[in-house]
């Protein structure tokens, strides 16, 4: 019999030793620090850096805009987002499990009590004779113990499901960094959308007013027979085009509240009133560099909090590969009890500790054909699936960071130009308004120069409009002012 355990114990060893090996072997074919570390992005941006900013700026992000509607809505709109409801949904779930993982690592107590009175062989009698046999008397039970199991963590297989399920809860909660950055973002996109639509409806009208003017002008110069009728239908076409922008931008104008509205929540008499009484100052100079960039991507691309949940995926996933190999193996459970009983009767009262120690079970599976193998191939492809999506989000990282920079670039370089227009333009109109005065130019002439300067000043206006949504998009893409310490810091209080 001895020689039997001893055979048992020394296959058990073995079979350990070997298992220690092959999760070992696991872990560094699958190391998700491997994946990181090969996944390359450029030595420096290939895109015109913004200067003069300050990286802390990023986190003060919104405020240097001086809008404090623009963070009212922020606010509103991070209050009543769906998408942060579920993200921080998810975070609650994902610190669920961890806990109870956290609890595996550690024995399971439980505590009972019961209390009960019995007679084990009540009192008989034959019928006829009299005779009366058997019975005794009631006697009292009365027992509380304390019990605990523990499953022997020999693999490693509690710790690494422990370890996955930290994993997912970072990823949670850095997912919720990004939900937060993500909406802050499109509503900035709305909001700015919405304001720079009125500025761009009221150059409209005013061109709409210029073209009317013109229009009386040249009925009346077609009356007197100075100009040929063909002048008059193609002011009319003029004021009629005119008039059908004025219509597409109300439209649009409104349709951009309706967003706003779908974002905040809000009663829309109520925002139409708000943006109505809020000032709007697109030319502010204090957004000419509004945070500054780093030269190496990749201290951008790992403050990014989508890409820190895609490592905390693949970190998961590497996790579950030693998983699912350890639950071919052997599991070791010990259980225990402690506690105190009373046994009384008529004759007689007693009480004392009980306590138990074991059984010691091993279990392991015998024969389970290919379940095993397909779980771990299952798991290895899992890892390869979230290896490849984390090395795509880092090259898409890397793209929108470079196209915001190209885009907020080029914004930039045009203002100057632009700027240089508009100015002459204006010395134009200016100069055309003095000749109108000495007679050496008409009305007609004024009109179609007024008209000249507003269309450069769309340009102007369009070009604010894209360098200001440059800026949004480059604050997201550098990942809105999140990085590592804000999620130790901030992530387990959301």
């Amino acid at each position: 019999m001895s020689k039997k355990i001893t055979f048992l114990i020394c296959a058990l060893l073995f079979l350990s030793l070997s298992a220690c090996t092959t999760l070992n072997n696991l872990g560094q074919k699958h190391n998700p620090q491997n994946t990181v570390k090969t996944t390359k992005v450029a030595a420096r941006w290939q895109a015109n850096l913004p200067h003069d900013g300050k990286i802390t700026d990023l986190q003060q992000f919104w405020q240097q805009y001086q809008d404090a509607l623009l963070l009212e809505l922020i606010e509103i709109a991070q209050t009543e987002s769906a998408t942060l409801a579920s993200a921080k949904a998810r975070i609650a779930q994902a610190r669920a499990k961890r806990v109870q993982t956290d609890a595996a690592l550690l024995p399971a107590v439980d505590g009972s009590a019961s209390a009960s009175r019995s007679v084990q062989q009540p009192a008989t009698s034959v019928q006829g004779n009299g005779v009366q046999g058997g019975g005794s008397s009631a006697y009292n039970n009365a027992k509380v113990d304390v019990q605990a199991s523990w499953e022997l963590d020999i693999f490693g297989v509690n710790h690494a499901a422990r370890d996955a399920n930290l994993a997912q809860e970072n990823a949670a909660q850095a997912n919720w960094h990004d939900a937060r950055v993500a909406v802050a973002a499109e509503l900035a996109n709305a909001y700015f959308s919405q304001r720079f639509c009125e500025k761009q409806l009221n150059i409209l009208e005013a061109d709409a007013k210029s073209r009317a003017e013109s229009l009386r002008l040249t009925e009346i110069t077609v009356a007197a027979g100075f100009s040929a009728p063909a002048s008059a239908h193609l002011a009319r076409a003029s004021m009629a085009d005119a008039a059908q922008q004025i219509k597409a931008q109300l439209a649009q104008c409104d349709l951009d509240v309706k967003a706003l509205v779908a974002l905040t929540g809000l009663d829309e008499s109520a925002l139409r009133e708000k943006l109505k009484s809020q000032r709007f100052n697109p030319n502010n100079n204090a957004l000419n560099s509004l945070f500054s960039m780093s030269e190496v991507p990749a201290q951008i691309i790992t403050q990014r909090p989508d890409i820190n949940a895609a490592e905390a995926d693949l970190i998961s996933a590497a996790t579950d590969i030693r998983s699912t190999y350890a639950e071919s193996l052997p599991k070791v459970s010990l259980n225990g009890s402690i506690g105190w009983m009373r046994l009384s009767g008529s004759n007689f009262s007693s009480n004392g500790k009980t306590w138990s120690l074991g059984p010691i079970s091993i279990t392991f599976p015998i024969f389970h054909p290919g379940v095993a193998e397909a779980g771990l191939a299952s798991a290895e492809a899992n890892y390869e699936d979230k290896a490849a999506t984390y090395r795509s989000k880092v090259r898409y990282a890397v793209k929108e960071v470079e196209d915001a920079l190209v885009n907020l670039h080029s914004a930039n370089t045009r203002q100057a130009d632009i700027a240089d227009a508009v100015k002459n333009y204006q010395a134009s109109f200016a100069a055309t308004e003095t000749k109108v005065k000495a007679g050496f130019a008409n009305l007609i002439e004024l009109e179609e120069q007024r008209r000249s300067l507003l269309l450069t000043e769309t340009t102007a206006l369009n070009n604010l409009k894209q360098r200001t949504l440059a800026w949004v998009s480059l604050y997201r893409a550098a990942g809105g002012g999140w990085n590592k310490k804000v999620l130790a810091e901030t992530g387990n209080s959301k």
